[in-house]
């Protein structure tokens, strides 16, 4: 078994907001490992990761800490350069999706505004990783949005408010989001879509 820290905690992010993101990489599956607490991978999946190039495989590769070794080695180490990042066509049209879902589904009314906002976070988040990491310059961080190139333009106080609705929705930690910055929000995201489109449609040309 090969045990590893990721996340904001090796990039040096860490805060209060944050979590302590482990991957365990095994043999096997094991009952042994609490998968709220893991995510657990076979080493078979983990080479299938890496061979399909995948961002997952480079942010473990670019930022992973070995913290346990049954054997000795570091597996991950081992592995070598994934394979280059091929699907980005494919992923951020899921992502693209995913954010239209949810942007119509935020103009409705209903006590579920905050879940939306936090799949639009998701949704902006991983897109902007999965281009930063096609055009060869990887962001991981949950500020990719605002670093990679051409950069999501938007109001801090709107990008925090999608962030914090996004802890607020997987982790029950944060201040509660106002009717008032729902609609600050609703009133930004034409602009994200607009940003959306140009990295998918001339962001890779």
């Amino acid at each position: 078994m090969h045990i590893y820290a990721f996340g904001s905690v090796c990039r040096g992010e860490l805060d209060r907001g944050s979590d302590v993101d482990l991957l365990a990489c095994v043999d096997s599956s094991s009952d042994a490992l609490n998968p709220d607490k893991f995510s657990v991978y076979t080493k078979d999946r983990m080479r299938e990761v890496w061979i399909r190039g995948n961002p997952f495989a480079w942010h473990l590769h670019l930022e992973s800490k070995l913290i346990y070794s049954s054997d000795g080695v570091d597996f991950i180490s081992a592995l070598g350069k994934p394979a280059r990042y091929s699907s980005f066509d494919v992923d951020s049209k899921r992502f693209k999706e995913l954010f239209h879902v949810s942007m119509r589904s935020l103009s409705l009314a209903g006590n579920s505004q905050v879940f939306h906002l936090s799949c639009i976070f998701l949704a902006l988040r991983n897109i902007a990783t999965c281009y930063s990491v096609a055009v060869g310059s990887p962001v991981f961080s949950r500020y990719s949005p605002l670093r990679v190139t051409p950069s999501l333009e938007i109001d801090p106080d709107v990008f925090s408010v999608l962030m914090r609705s996004r802890l607020l929705s997987t982790r029950g930690y944060g201040e509660v989001v106002s009717e008032k910055e729902i609609g600050l929000c609703i009133e930004s995201l034409a602009d994200v879509d607009d940003w959306m489109e140009r990295l998918t449609m001339g962001g890779l040309k």
